[in-house]
């Protein structure tokens, strides 16, 4: 049976620079020899461990390094089409698939430290979260992640996706302003 190329994302609490991707592909070709993974960011550009890119780069990720793989590749939320293809040894692609996923651990840590704060305050002083706005700001980010999350889910839209990722971690990065 012939390769059907299939793979799952995921992040782990406390590495949010890092995609985890396990292939879950079924079937088999003798003459695939390897795997390569291409990520391309909203702007286009290749993303490697080594940097990002406007060149055409890849992961290679041999078959003999078993299912799963953790890519050391991101700075901030992100919304990524990856790509997973087995080829050649030439380089010829056997099987391939490409799924847009969006990776939002940094800004959903950072609201998950917004809610401890909020849990260990009973006593004086005040904190901000007493401030009018901190609830705003709050619920603004929540919406911005989801925002993200719902672009990729029913509109396979990377472009909006990426701009509500933006506008998150702009609320973060700007934490003392806004919390």
């Amino acid at each position: 049976m012939p390769i059907t190329a299939s793979f799952s994302t995921s992040q782990s609490v406390g590495s949010p620079s890092e995609i985890i991707l396990t292939d879950s592909s079924s079937g088999s070709d003798i003459t695939a020899t390897t795997r390569r993974i291409y990520i391309v960011n909203a702007a286009g550009e290749y993303i490697t461990e080594s940097g990002t890119t406007t060149a055409v780069a890849y992961t290679e990720f041999p078959l003999a390094d078993g299912s799963s793989i953790t890519l050391d590749v991101l700075d901030f939320d992100m919304a990524l089409y990856i790509t997973l293809t087995y080829n050649t040894v030439a380089g010829a692609v056997v099987a391939t698939v490409t799924n847009l996923r969006g990776f939002t651990l940094y800004n959903e840590t950072f609201y998950y430290a917004l809610t401890q704060a909020q849990a260990m305050q009973n006593q004086p002083p005040p904190m901000i979260m007493q401030d009018s706005t901190y609830y705003t700001y709050k619920g603004i980010l929540r919406t911005e992640i989801d925002s993200g999350n719902n672009a990729i889910e029913y509109g396979s839209d990377i472009t909006s996706a990426q701009a509500a990722y933006d506008r998150a971690t702009f609320l973060v990065t700007n934490q003392n302003i806004y919390f």
